[in-house]
């Protein structure tokens, strides 16, 4: 099932503890949250995330060996 086990990718796995660590740098020291529109420095990290994630998805899937799925 899609979703359902963790990475064997080390690049994944990198990029996912590098946000993290952000996050809780940024939360700790900065007081960086979500919960108001003032807070652009977290809300643009997490857009660019998510974007880059979506992007690398769709990269992958079109462009795999094995083609759309």
């Amino acid at each position: 099932m899609a979703g359902a086990g963790r990475s064997n990718s080390p690049a994944v796995r990198a990029i996912g503890a590098t946000v993290a660590l952000i996050a809780v740098v940024g939360y700790l020291i900065f007081g960086w949250s979500f919960n108001g529109s003032a807070n652009t420095i977290p809300t643009a990290i997490g857009l660019i995330v998510a974007v880059s994630a979506v992007g690398w998805t769709l990269y992958s899937r079109l462009y795999s060996d094995q083609g759309p799925q």
